[in-house]
C-alpha cells in the first residue's frame, strides 16, 4: 500500500468505552442515579409480593383442591370403584401442589398388578388415573393341601412315645443305576429322581384351583381360561390362592420366562407346559412330544440348558423315546426312557 495517498488515512483511536453507571451518574447525578436505582427496586419488591400473593391464593384456594379421581380403564376387569375408594384419603388435597408420586406409590403398594401407573392433573379440580395391566402369559393350575389339624395327646402320652411313632414308618429302599459316563446316565433313581411322580402320588387329595397367571405371578379369577396360553401347573401350595394373590414370586416369574425363551430358541423344542415345584424349588418343562425336562429354579438355566444341547443329538437322545431328563446335577445329565423302570409312579 502506498505510504502517501489522497484516500489512505490513519484510523482514528477510539476512546475507551466507559460504563454505563458512570455515564449516567455524570449526566444525571447522584441524586438522579439513586432515583432510577428506588424505581427499580420498587418494581422488583412489587413483582415479588404479587408472586407470593399468587402462592398464597393457589396453596389456600378451595378452587384447586382435588374433588374428584377419575380411574381410565384398560379392560373392563378392572375395578375402578374398588381402586377410587382406596384413593380417596387424597380428596380435598391441593391440586396444584400435590405430586403425582404419592398416587403411583399408593396403587403399586395396594394393587400390584399393574405394571404402570400414570396420573394426570386436570384443572381446576380432578385427577385421572391411567392403569396399564401385566400381560396374562399362562393358565394357571394351582393345587394346594392344607396342613392336618393337631390333636391334642392324651396324658399318658410321653415324648418318649411319640419319637417312637414318627420314627416307625420304614423307609423305602431306594435303587441306584448310574452308568461309568461322567456326562449321560441312563436310567435315574425311582425314590430320588422321580420327583415329579412322587409329588403326584403325595397330592392326590389336593384341591385343585383354575385361574390365569400373569407376569407378575399373580392370579387371576375373574377372567376365562386363554386356549391359546401355554398352562402353569403349580404344586406345593399350603393354602387356597387368592384372587390377585402371588402364587409364584416375581423373581422365579423372570426365571421361568426368560428360560422358557432360552430352552426354544437353543433346543428348538416347542414347550406345551410348565411344572413348578414350590417346595422343590424346581420348574418342569413339558415338550410337544412329551418330553419333560427338568430344571432347577437355584441354578443358572443357561448352564442347564447348555449342558442339554452339547450332548442331546451327539448322544442320539433325540432318536429316543423319552419320558424326562433331569439337568439339576451339576455337570451331569439323567434320563429316562419311556416304559423303563424309572418310568414308572410308585403305587
Amino acid at each position: 500500500m502506498p505510504v502517501k495517498s489522497h484516500w489512505y488515512t490513519r484510523p482514528k483511536r477510539l476512546s475507551a468505552i466507559k460504563p454505563r453507571n458512570v455515564i449516567m451518574l455524570k449526566k444525571r447525578g447522584l441524586i438522579g442515579f439513586l432515583k432510577d436505582l428506588a424505581k427499580k427496586s420498587v418494581f422488583l419488591a412489587t413483582g415479588l409480593v404479587g408472586v407470593v400473593v399468587l402462592l398464597c391464593v393457589l396453596f389456600m384456594s378451595s378452587y384447586f383442591t382435588i374433588k374428584s379421581i377419575e380411574v381410565d380403564r384398560e379392560n373392563f376387569n378392572i375395578d375402578s370403584a374398588k381402586i377410587e375408594n382406596k384413593l380417596n384419603s387424597f380428596i380435598g388435597k391441593n391440586l396444584v401442589f400435590f405430586p403425582k408420586g404419592r398416587v403411583i406409590q399408593a396403587i403399586n403398594r395396594e394393587f400390584p398388578e399393574f405394571a404402570d401407573v400414570q396420573v394426570q392433573k386436570l384443572f381446576p379440580s380432578k385427577l385421572k388415573i391411567k392403569l396399564v395391566n401385566h400381560p396374562v402369559v399362562a393358565n394357571l393350575r394351582a393345587y394346594y393341601i392344607l396342613p392336618p389339624s393337631e390333636e391334642p395327646l392324651p396324658e399318658n402320652f410321653t415324648e418318649l412315645n411319640k419319637a417312637i411313632e414318627e420314627l416307625s414308618p420304614t423307609d423305602p429302599s431306594l435303587l441306584s443305576a448310574l452308568s461309568s459316563n461322567p456326562l449321560v446316565d441312563k436310567k435315574a433313581t425311582e425314590g430320588v429322581f422321580n420327583l415329579e411322580a412322587k409329588e403326584d402320588n403325595e397330592e392326590s387329595g389336593a384341591v385343585e384351583q383354575k385361574a390365569l397367571l400373569n407376569r407378575n405371578g399373580q392370579a387371576i379369577f375373574d377372567q376365562e381360561e386363554n386356549l391359546e396360553l401355554m398352562t402353569f401347573i403349580v404344586r406345593g401350595l399350603t393354602q387356597p390362592v387368592e384372587d390377585r394373590g402371588f402364587v409364584i414370586p416375581r423373581k422365579t416369574m423372570d426365571y421361568i420366562m426368560e428360560s422358557l425363551q432360552y430352552f426354544s430358541n437353543s433346543m428348538g423344542l416347542e414347550v406345551m407346559s410348565l411344572e413348578y415345584f414350590t417346595v422343590a424349588q424346581e420348574a418342569h418343562l413339558k415338550t410337544k412330544n412329551g418330553l419333560v425336562v427338568w430344571l432347577s429354579v437355584d441354578r443358572d438355566y443357561k448352564n442347564q440348558i447348555d449342558k442339554m444341547k452339547t450332548i442331546y443329538e451327539p448322544a442320539e437322545l433325540n432318536k429316543e423315546d423319552l419320558a424326562y431328563i433331569d439337568l439339576r446335577i451339576k455337570d451331569k445329565v439323567i434320563y429316562c426312557v419311556r416304559g423303563t423302570r424309572c418310568d414308572k409312579k410308585p403305587d
